[in-house]
């Protein structure tokens, strides 16, 4: 009979035991289950703030792309605006003589090519080129811009039926006597060397002189601003060049002694200059240095 009640005891403990299991199985569940609950929350809530975020980042990624587009558009048609201004200036502020001249020094080049005295990348010609300066408020043009491994050289062209007297003065007026007076009516110095031209006037019947000294002086300066715009290692040769109009005669007397412009007459002279000094001269800039210059002139024009 005393076993019994120990039995009885057991089960009940058991039974306690099993519900008390059965209750934390069912804590543990609920629990577990607004654990999910709070992260599903959490993560819902989440995924709402990114996909909220990411399409504010969208909208502003698109509305940066919009303004860079417009800017873009804007900037292109500036561009293009000035770029068609240029064209069209260069378009009439080129001459009849300027174009001979680009022929001349374009057929000189591919002789020289055609000979293998010189490779393609050893020689450019680029016509018509703007020197800007103080941001675009003053404009310089170079006619014609000659670039060698020997040297950059800018040339101006006229066109002439007549006589060029370069670096003339008091010391040829026994050797030229009618000089003298033409000093005196031009009211120009003596003493100092001068540049006259004797041409043809338009009504082809009569001549007169022109003083062409204050233009060399110009061309020169020039150099040197080219020379400080493009940060050149040497500064470019200055060549007065004067085509023969309508074929005719152009013949020069060179008194110069020494003068950092060369003056050059006919085609002749033009083509015995570069045969000599870009074959024959001192290497001064390699291929790269060239394309350099070039790309950079290219920037503004």
């Amino acid at each position: 009979m005393s076993g019994v009640p120990l039995l009885i005891g057991l089960a009940v403990a058991i039974i306690v035991a099993v519900v008390l299991l059965i209750l934390f199985i069912a804590a543990l569940s609920s629990k577990k289950k607004a654990q999910k609950k709070v992260e599903e929350k959490y993560q819902s809530r989440e995924k709402k703030l990114k996909d909220e975020h990411k399409e504010e980042l969208e909208k502003e990624r698109i509305e940066n792309k919009k303004t860079v587009t417009k800017q873009k558009e804007d900037y292109d048609n500036t561009v293009n605006n000035k770029d068609r201004e240029i064209d069209a200036l260069k378009l009439f502020s080129k001459n009849e003589s300027e174009y001979v001249t680009d022929m001349r020094l374009i057929g000189i080049r591919e002789r020289l090519v055609n000979e293998k005295r010189i490779r393609p990348e050893d020689m450019h010609i680029m016509a018509n080129i703007f020197l800007p300066e103080n941001e675009f408020s003053n404009v310089q043009r170079l006619s014609h811009l000659v670039l060698t491994r020997t040297g950059l050289y800018i040339i101006d062209s006229q066109l002439l039926k007549g006589h060029v007297y370069n670096g003339i003065n008091s010391r040829q007026f026994k050797e030229q006597p009618t000089m003298e007076q033409v000093f005196e009516t031009l009211d120009l110095d003596k003493q100092s060397p001068q540049t006259l031209v004797l041409d043809q006037n338009d009504d082809k019947h009569s001549l007169s002189f022109v003083n062409y000294s204050k233009y060399l002086s110009d061309l020169e300066h020039l150099a040197g601003d080219l020379q400080t715009k493009l940060n050149l290692k040497f500064t470019p040769t200055t060549i007065l060049y004067f085509n023969p109009k309508n074929e005719g005669a152009v013949t020069i007397s060179n008194y110069a002694q020494s003068s950092s412009s060369k003056v050059l007459v006919g085609p002749e002279q033009l083509d015995e200059f570069f045969n000599k000094f870009v074959f024959h001269g001192r290497i001064q800039y390699n291929v790269e240095d060239l394309q350099r210059i070039m790309d950079e002139i290219e920037t503004f024009n």
